[in-house]
């Protein structure tokens, strides 16, 4: 049976994709270990791992965790009666053998001291070759126990991946048959033998064990046939479980496909398409976020600066410099821009581009510099906010949030009951739920309308003619200007290019155009220098796992 350890890593691997890959590509295709148990108490452990590489290679590893009050001594490894080098890091062996595009078979010897346990009644060898800190799969793993002799009194089980693999053979040979093996399982065995066997091994304790080892055997077989039924149970239960909250998921899509296309009626129904600039229902900034979904970057400061410029609230003075000419604005967020760049970064109502380089060089205003920025962010935001574009339906997204967490259970019980296909179903039916309560929302009928009239300029910009865009007021080719600088869309840049191209710059009816398409670069280019200083880094780490199997002993295999 699995445990939650593992599962946990199962879901987190299908939601969170892994960011690290093994150094070497190889499979363990078989594996045998044959303990043979010494009438001392001591095992004697062969191992015989047939690796299959693909690419270079520099040898494979084992890690050999003992258990509490026992050694793991005398570690040798061959290939073929050759001897192999091995460097030893605390409980990790390497086996040196380079190569390429090899199958290869290595034989690993060690003694395990006190490996057998003695009691009063019975000898066991309880142990773990491997345990949930191993981070390779084995292809088919086959575990032989040897008595010192032969014998018919023989107790024999195996746990968690080691489940009902246990044949007991005439010699009284134990054969764990486990086959496939998934990385992060444990597979502890345990053997008991008539304590008779094992003459000169020393006392564990002087107690009777026999009766307690049968009672865990039972106890184990009775957990094992609960968990058959309810696995038998689940898996009856799951196409029923799964396909309700599948019934659910799309019924709430056709909520949203209902919602949104009574919307899109009503705007057919009141759309009056704008002549070419649609008028400014809210400021160019916000106008922007709305469009942008939000996201206000450097592109975006550099229209609301031009805005500034445009509206006559700053004046540029020459390529790189503006003044305030009036602090009293139309919105808070103007307000705060012109506080932040004219006065907290430039002097007493004057702005350099200069001065946001100087500014941001100075480590100690990265911090206020992230402040200021976001405090005019949130209040783009804010004035949005205010015009109802969207229907975030908030007791909708959150009964559905409320309502996902019910699948997440499922998902875990199917996972423990070994059922793959309906947890991997489960969890993304909970990742879907998820993402519709986080991300549904429905324009309203206003945003709707103020989102076709951009989207329609933005289709309409690229190919306005040349006479068509002279035709236009200055004040509209301003508009248009800074709304497709601000958007940062390919095709409304390649535009503005092509403007700046044909432009008379003799003209004087073209000058403030010609200077805002001029100094929007420069003003950019400062700007995104500025973010990228003022940017903050992190960085993450990680921890190494360690022996689980029963006694505090484990292992597992790998290769370099």
């Amino acid at each position: 049976m699995k445990k939650l350890f593992g599962l946990a890593i199962i879901i987190f691997s299908i939601l969170v994709f892994p960011i690290e890959s093994l150094a070497v590509d190889y499979s363990i295709d078989n594996s045998r270990i044959d303990a043979f148990l010494q009438s001392d108490g001591s095992v004697k452990v062969t191992e015989k791992h047939t690796y299959q590489f693909d690419g270079e290679f520099n040898g494979i590893t084992r890690t050999l965790i003992p258990k509490n009050n026992t050694e793991i001594n005398d570690v040798t490894a061959e290939e073929k009666g050759k001897k192999l080098n091995i460097e030893r890091e605390d409980n990790l062996y390497k086996v040196h053998r380079k190569g390429e595009d090899e199958n290869i078979t290595i034989e690993i010897f060690y003694t395990i001291e006190n490996g057998v346990e003695v009691f009063s009644d019975v000898a066991q060898f309880y142990w773990p070759f491997f345990d949930e800190s191993n981070e390779s799969d084995y292809g088919n793993m086959n575990v032989f126990v040897h008595p010192p002799e032969t014998t018919g009194n023989v107790i024999a089980y195996g746990e968690d991946a080691a489940a009902d693999s246990a044949d007991i053979q005439r010699n009284g040979t134990v054969h764990f048959s486990m086959g496939s093996v998934d990385s992060g399982e444990n597979g502890d065995i345990r053997v008991a033998y008539d304590v008779s066997l094992f003459p000169g091994a020393t006392i564990t304790k002087d107690q009777p064990m026999k009766q307690e080892i049968l009672a865990d055997k039972e106890s184990l077989e009775k957990e094992q046939a609960a968990f058959a039924h309810r696995q038998d149970l689940l898996s009856g239960l799951a196409p029923y479980i799964v396909g309700i909250f599948v019934i659910y998921l799309l019924v709430l899509v056709v909520y949203a496909a209902n919602q949104r296309r009574a919307v899109q009626m009503e705007v057919a129904h009141q759309y009056v398409s704008a002549h070419f600039v649609p008028d400014l229902m809210m400021s160019l900034p916000a106008t922007l976020s709305f469009m942008k979904s939000g996201l206000l970057d450097a592109n975006v400061l550099t229209a609301a600066l031009l805005d500034l410029v445009r509206k006559g609230y700053v004046k540029k003075e020459s390529e790189d410099t503006f003044s305030v000419i009036h602090k009293q604005t139309d919105y808070q967020h103007e307000k705060i821009l012109i506080d932040w760049l004219f006065y907290k970064i430039g002097d007493n109502g004057t702005f350099h581009l200069g001065d946001l380089k100087k500014y941001t060089d100075e480590e100690s205003n990265h911090e206020t510099y992230w402040k200021d920025f976001e405090a005019w962010k949130q209040a783009v935001k804010e004035e949005v906010k205010e015009h109802h574009l969207v229907d975030k339906k908030p007791k909708l997204r959150t009964i559905i949030g409320l309502s996902s967490i019910i699948v997440a259970p499922f998902a875990v019980l199917f996972g423990v009951h070994e059922l793959f296909l309906p947890m991997f179903l489960a969890i993304m039916l909970f990742g879907a739920l998820l993402i519709f309560a986080a991300s549904f929302r429905v324009k309203t009928v206003k945003g709707a309308i103020l989102y076709k009239q951009w989207k329609e300029f933005q289709e309409r910009y690229p190919t306005i003619s040349d006479k068509d865009w002279q035709d236009l007021q200055s004040e509209e080719q301003q508009r248009a200007f800074i709304y497709s600088f601000g958007l940062n869309d390919k095709q409304l840049h390649k535009k503005n290019e092509q403007i700046k191209e044909v432009l008379p710059q003799n003209d004087r009816s073209n000058s403030d155009i010609f200077a805002f398409l001029f100094i929007a670069s420069l003003v950019h280019n400062q700007f995104e220098d500025s973010h990228t200083v003022a940017a903050a880094t992190t960085s993450t780490g990680g921890t190494p796992g360690g022996g689980a199997g029963v006694g505090g002993g484990g292992g597992g295999s790998g290769a370099f």
